[in-house]
């Protein structure tokens, strides 16, 4: 599928979780706020009355309708990807004088989508039972908590800062916001055991799951319409600035013996683990690579060329790792920006905000002295809006 069409239909996607991330985290600032001025029994009472109401209920139920038209935005996607991957390989067909296939024709293709459907459709299934949110106990370790029970334990800490007394109730919950900012909504993963595995952002959960779909359609038809017009070999495809343990099959061709042997040995296999590459079948010999060596070379030699910065060398591909870092850095103090303003936490907006403007300003530096473009969306978080420092 064309990039820039994936990149806009990946943004749709996503943007629905940030929002809801933003959502839960200004409901929780919010409910942090309401205990700032209680005395102790007032706060007792206004805890029973919150755990006993359904704010939640209706966030969760948010939750589910996101979900629900998420599902059924994954089938067109799916089908797109399918129908282009086909049109790619009519070229083939026609070669070999073969006639073309379509894929309101063919049931096998049809087949494969919709079993790529139920696996990725499957991952926004009962979203509310493997969210969470990370905390952490008093020992530092941490504690992932539905979002339901995670709302309940940020009321027993309202409660608790409340009678203990503390002067600046503020400053007794600011380790309970950063924790929350810092969480943000998680997808928690199960092993087979029923034992968690890992915690991903939700948001990121749903870019990589929708791209996984995505590769397995390609990965899929690419395989079945090789066979039918004979391929005997693949070309992986073609970016700039890849990774060092990609480089050297990059904008390649190479015999399916060959790869298979290649791929597998690698410890990123190809379309897998935020690899970029995709893997389209050809006949060599027959199928002019897409790239010229030379214009690989060159791109070769300009990602090991680089730029200088702060004192040190970077590789093109290190300055785009590098801007991903700072790109969440700042994603993380926008978040946390936005719980504090919900729970009026002065100190912290305050903070945060002299913080985005110093990461915004070395992420501009950075991109103009390595010459790499920016991508000021990735640091954008819905919900959030500049404060002033004055």
């Amino acid at each position: 599928m064309n990039n820039d069409k994936l990149n806009l239909a990946l943004e749709r996607f996503v943007r629905r979780f940030e929002e809801f991330n933003t959502k839960v985290l200004e409901k929780f600032g919010k409910t942090i706020k309401k205990f700032e001025k209680l005395t102790p029994s007032q706060a007792h009472k206004l805890a029973q009355q919150m755990k006993n109401g359904r704010d939640i209920e209706k966030i969760l139920a948010d939750l589910e309708r996101i979900s629900e038209l998420s599902r059924k935005d994954i089938e067109d996607l799916l089908e797109i990807t399918a129908k282009e991957n086909i049109d790619f390989a009519n070229t083939y067909y026609e070669a070999k004088k073969m006639d073309k296939v379509s894929y309101e024709d063919s049931k096998q293709f049809q087949n494969l989508v919709k079993a790529v459907e139920k696996t990725t459709k499957g991952e926004f299934t009962n979203l509310s039972k493997t969210t969470a949110l990370k905390l952490l106990k008093d020992n530092g370790k941490p504690l992932y908590l539905d979002i339901k029970k995670a709302y309940n334990e940020v009321i027993d800490r309202c409660v608790l800062a409340v009678a203990t007394g503390q002067m600046d109730y503020q400053k007794a919950m600011y380790d309970t916001i950063k924790q929350l900012s810092s969480s943000g909504v998680k997808k928690v993963y199960y092993d087979n055991k029923g034992k968690q595995a890992y915690a991903r952002r939700l948001d990121s959960s749903v870019r990589m799951n929708i791209l996984d779909g995505v590769r397995q359609v390609n990965i899929g038809i690419q395989e079945q319409v090789g066979k039918e017009f004979g391929a005997n070999g693949v070309e992986v495809s073609h970016h700039v600035n890849c990774a060092p343990d990609h480089i050297h099959i990059d904008g390649k061709q190479f015999g399916k013996k060959q790869f298979e042997k290649i791929n597998n040995n690698l410890t990123r296999p190809v379309a897998s683990m935020n690899c970029r590459h995709f893997v389209f079948s050809i006949v060599l010999g027959v199928s002019s690579p897409l790239y010229t060596k030379k214009q690989l070379e060159q791109d070769r030699k300009n990602n090991e060329k680089g730029f200088e910065y702060e004192g040190k060398h970077y590789t093109l591909y290190e300055g785009e790792q590098l801007q991903r870092k700072i790109e969440l850095a700042v994603r993380q103090q926008k978040d946390l920006q936005i719980i504090a303003k919900s729970s009026n936490d002065k100190d912290t907006i305050s903070k945060t905000q002299n913080n985005i403007t110093q990461l915004t300003q070395k992420y501009k530096e950075l991109s103009k002295i390595s010459g790499l473009p920016t991508k000021m969306d990735r640091m954008r978080v819905v919900g959030y809006k500049r404060t002033s420092t004055k």
